[in-house]
């Protein structure tokens, strides 16, 4: 039987680090890879069979990008959805789907979504424009603090804010936005979850992040998560209800919050994310293998591991901006169970993710200590 991967071009919409990660596995494979991207300079740009500079947001730009391959898919989900809904249309493969990353795309859409299908999420209230959400805070129908999201192009914990008092409503770009209730949680996990073109579906472990309480970003990915094999299963269990209630084909990560015996969800990312970075070294079949063997609609491989896996993020320090340098980077290499990966932008900004370090050791303390001293001594600075 000829293989699926055979003779095919894979498109994929975005060339940044999970895209580059993404074509390490594309070209073990010898696939066919043609990627878009804004930046002439993407990480991408050397790794793939073709490059393409254009915008993401633009219709004509994807459509005509789509229209050169068989099958196409994303690494970031702000870009041009009416034409993904076109290319559909046209007959070609787009995984996961329009309709998936329609949903998804919009925090309103994704959270009205959870509520119709009794996902378990924080309540929250959707407002236009700044001026009804002032409305609504003046009637002391806001409970402060409250979580303020943009309804789009947010990531990386831009576009999220805590709401102390009404006076923080102030400095608040106007546009539509979903005011969250304040959840007091213990911990912060996320499950990949991979479902293919049949409906197969596995998820990897749960994972615990922690995140930087200044920027709002990852710093430490840990697995396993230190819970319980119930709560364990309980929220792999949720993601996959996600997964088939989304008919998402490809990854699925599902950040939620922990609270005792509960768990809410906080949002879901439809593509790689970086709380998976650590099944490149941990796991047999890593998530961008993975997201490759479920948009081909192969057999969906293995994602237990030993051991633990630490992933702790390279991000640009504050007030440093411009061509890239990294401090006491050959540190990684003092430790033989730690993993250097580095994207490929020649550009540093203040909490830009510039590459990432996995730590893999039998013992949680061990590579815990390591990892923070790691996060520690590197950095990520300016010429």
């Amino acid at each position: 039987m000829k293989s699926q991967l055979l003779g095919k071009k894979l498109g994929i919409i975005g060339g940044g680090q999970l895209g580059k990660m993404l074509l390490t596995e594309c070209n073990k494979m010898d696939l066919t890879t043609f990627v878009l991207d804004p930046s002439n300079n993407s990480p991408c740009k050397n790794i793939c069979s073709k490059f393409f500079v254009g915008d993401i947001n633009d219709f004509d730009t994807i459509l005509s990008f789509g229209n050169k391959c068989d099958l196409i898919t994303f690494e970031i989900e702000h870009i041009n959805i009416d034409a993904l809904d076109q290319l559909e249309n046209l007959g070609k493969k787009v995984y996961p789907k329009s309709e998936t990353l329609r949903i998804i795309q919009d925090k309103n859409e994704q959270k009205s979504f959870f509520k119709k299908n009794n996902i378990p999420t924080a309540d929250f209230k959707f407002f236009s424009n700044i001026f009804e959400l002032k409305k609504s805070a003046e009637k002391n129908q806001i409970k402060f603090p409250c979580i303020w999201k943009k309804t789009k192009f947010g990531y990386d914990g831009f576009g999220v804010k805590i709401l102390n008092s009404i006076d923080d409503i102030n400095d608040l770009p106007d546009n539509e936005m979903i005011i969250e209730d304040l959840v007091p949680f213990e911990k912060e996990l996320s499950v990949i979850v991979s479902r293919n073109v049949s409906g197969e579906i596995k998820t990897f472990e749960t994972v615990e992040m922690e995140f930087n309480s200044n920027s709002n970003q990852v710093e430490f990915v840990i697995s396993p998560a230190n819970i319980s094999t119930k709560t364990n299963n309980y929220a792999k269990d949720l993601a996959i209800k996600i997964s088939e209630s989304l008919d998402c084909v490809g990854l699925l990560a599902v950040e939620m919050f922990l609270m005792g015996d509960e768990i809410l969800v906080n949002e879901v990312a439809p593509r790689p994310h970086n709380s998976g970075h650590f099944s490149i070294e941990a796991c047999n079949s890593s998530q961008f293998q993975q997201h490759i063997r479920s948009i081909f609609n192969l057999k969906l491989g293995e994602t237990k591991h030993n051991g633990t896996a630490i992933m702790l993020n390279l991000v640009g320090e504050e007030n440093h901006f411009g061509k890239v340098y990294y401090e006491n980077l050959d540190k990684v290499f003092s430790y033989d169970s730690a993993n250097l990966h580095i994207y490929g932008k020649k550009e540093t900004r203040p909490n830009r993710k510039m590459g990432h370090i996995t730590i893999i050791c039998d013992k949680f303390d061990d590579a815990y200590k390591n990892a923070k001293f790691l996060k520690e001594t590197i950095k990520v600075k300016s010429k």
